[in-house]
């Protein structure tokens, strides 16, 4: 028992704290996963069970002024941290967009840049959990769908993973598009939170929110391909066929809620 115990720890030392890259372990919660998988355990006992056991006999909280200061700060933040990582990126003549393979020796200026812009996308991911907080705290639990708290946990997990080992890399487009997508899907909600009259005149924007995030999915699938047809790409397989397989499965969800909510609904 105690050799099967050695092994497995020696293991989970290895994968989480000798495989990492170097360069990301002295960022805040990336050299550790306990506190990433705590956050993320707690985030779905809240969400699931705690938040709407506890809201069950309560009146919803009126959250209408800090909804709107969130909704303004995901726009701005987002815009900042998808333009730095595209400046330093894709706009950079040695960053690729058809292999950027990925190189723990890399400590080239534009690509600490990068990494700072990763960073802070994997910040966001945890600053997202904050809509369901507000669905429990709001009681709009009709909102809190698997699509929305697998996403949300999911991606937390997701670029915790891609700093950890792929920091830099080809899945860096994944944050870049994401952070615009956000940027867009925010400012709607911000709009649409100033009031009945705004809601109203702009309900027309709320079915291009989807579609754009339907876009963006399609787009990383073609993005995760590209490295598979390229004959010396170093860029690992599995982690392109990772990425081919969960994009188009969000791809499926947010087409399953798209057709339930604008297509099956209209006829």
């Amino acid at each position: 028992m105690a050799l099967v115990l050695g092994t497995i720890y020696n293991y989970y030392h290895y994968l989480f704290y000798e495989f990492e890259d170097p360069r990301m372990s002295p960022y805040f919660l990336v050299h550790s996963p306990i506190p990433v998988l705590s956050i993320i355990v707690l985030y779905l006992f809240f969400v699931l069970k705690w938040g709407p056991e506890y809201m069950q006999d309560r009146k919803p909280y009126d959250l209408k002024n800090v909804i709107k200061f969130y909704n303004l700060f995901q726009v701005c933040y987002n815009l900042y941290f998808a333009t730095y990582g595209l400046w330093n990126s894709y706009l950079q003549s040695n960053f690729s967009f058809v292999c950027q393979p990925y190189d723990p020796t890399d400590n080239r200026e534009s690509m600490q840049r990068l990494l700072y812009a990763g960073f802070m996308y994997y910040l966001s991911k945890y600053v997202d959990l904050l809509d369901t907080v507000f669905f429990v705290l709001r009681k709009k639990n009709n909102q809190i769908s698997f699509l929305h708290v697998y996403h949300h946990a999911g991606m937390v997990m997701g670029v915790y993973v891609y700093l950890k080992y792929l920091a830099g890399s080809h899945p860096t487009l994944l944050g870049i598009l994401n952070g615009y997508v956000h940027v867009f899907m925010y400012s709607y909600y911000f709009i649409t939170s100033l009031g009945e009259n705004y809601s109203k005149k702009f309900a027309w924007c709320k079915k291009y929110v989807t579609q754009i995030q339907l876009l963006q999915f399609a787009l990383l699938v073609v993005h995760f391909i590209l490295p598979l047809l390229q004959e010396n790409c170093p860029h690992p397989k599995f982690i392109s066929m990772v990425g081919i397989t969960q994009n188009a499965f969000m791809f499926a969800l947010f087409f399953d809620f798209y057709y339930k909510s604008y297509i099956k609904k209209n006829k």
